[in-house]
């Protein structure tokens, strides 16, 4: 199989790529910088140079593919990145035919289930509380362009929870704030203690690589998290565990909520979304459960991560990479 990927260089997308090469897979790496990464040297991928904002090099890119995992976007909650976003995919779903891609992966957002009305929640449950901050309705959008114009093309959507493990950006800065601040306080709405919709980004990158090729997956929507019932309060204390440290989460009244912009931006960054404070609010003190019994029958996955050992895993390389800082 030839496989196109965008994003294939970033925190989901380089783990998503790792499975394609070691499945045997052809992969067409579409970057803006020149050349492979390092980890890829050697390995049956080839860079295609381009740019998510130049539609038209997307759209090249896709020629003489077989599956096209859309894991990429434009990096900025600007309402003009969002409408970017969403006139790229309107392009991308226009050009499938003429492309010869038999199918598309698109990595969509958990958000745009809102809060649903029961828990766990289904790909199929209402929403009590829509969501409808700029990003999550580009997702949305997108969403609706592969479900009403994909035509001939199969297409799979996959909505990711909130992605921890090595490699992210927004989960370093957490740590270290955690590192600095948790035996004084982390600031938290309420005591934290609404289930988290959390999933390790290896087990995310199986299900995204799944969606591919799985007969089953064609025209599908899968809400994918470890389907546990870890709080926030969990995931820091797991974070204060691994670095050896006691942690206080410091208690905000919802209706008084005020938050370090430092600590709203750690945060509202591992959500994915640009919401407002509302919503937000709302968002982390609401038991947010999601069943994923569909990827699990259809994708044939499973999640193999528990929350402990992939917050070792994501505080190591923190340590590591703290350690080459000083030195």
């Amino acid at each position: 199989m030839k496989a196109l990927v965008t994003g294939g260089t970033g925190f989901i997308g380089s783990n998503v790529v790792d499975l394609l090469v070691a499945d045997g897979h052809s992969v067409r790496l579409f970057s803006r910088k020149a050349g492979l990464p390092a980890r890829f040297s050697g390995k049956d991928v080839s860079a295609f140079g381009g740019d998510l904002e130049d539609a038209e090099s997307v759209l090249r890119a896709m020629e003489g593919m077989d599956v096209f995992y859309h894991i990429g976007e434009i990096k900025n909650t600007s309402p003009r990145a969002v409408k970017n976003n969403v006139k790229l995919m309107e392009k991308v779903v226009g050009h499938l035919d003429a492309s010869g891609i038999k199918r598309i992966v698109f990595i969509s957002s958990i958000s745009v289930a809102g809060i649903p009305e029961v828990k766990p929640a289904t790909e199929e449950t209402p929403s009590r509380l829509p969501l409808r901050d700029p990003y999550t309705r580009y997702k949305e959008q997108c969403e609706k362009f592969l479900s009403e114009k994909a035509a001939g093309t199969e297409y799979a959507v996959i909505r990711p929870g909130v992605v921890y493990g090595s490699g992210s950006r927004y989960l370093g800065g957490l740590i270290a704030a955690v590192d600095r601040l948790g035996t004084l306080g982390i600031p938290f709405v309420g005591q934290g203690r609404s289930i988290a919709p959390l999933v390790h980004v290896k087990d995310l990158a199986r299900a995204v690589y799944r969606a591919g090729i799985e007969d089953a997956a064609a025209g599908r929507i899968f809400n994918i998290t470890d389907g546990m019932q870890n709080t926030w309060s969990d995931f820091l204390h797991a974070i204060g565990n691994a670095l050896g440290k006691e942690i206080r989460i410091l208690p905000l009244p919802p209706l008084l909520f005020s938050v370090p912009a430092r600590f709203f931006d750690l945060f509202a960054g591992l959500l994915g979304a640009t919401m407002s404070l509302d919503a937000f609010v709302s968002y982390v003190t609401t038991d947010l459960l999601f069943m994923n019994d569909r990827a699990q029958q259809l994708l044939h996955w499973k999640p193999e991560y528990l929350l402990a050992q992939g917050v070792e895993e994501m505080v190591s390389e923190y340590r590591t990479k703290r350690g080459r800082a000083v030195t």
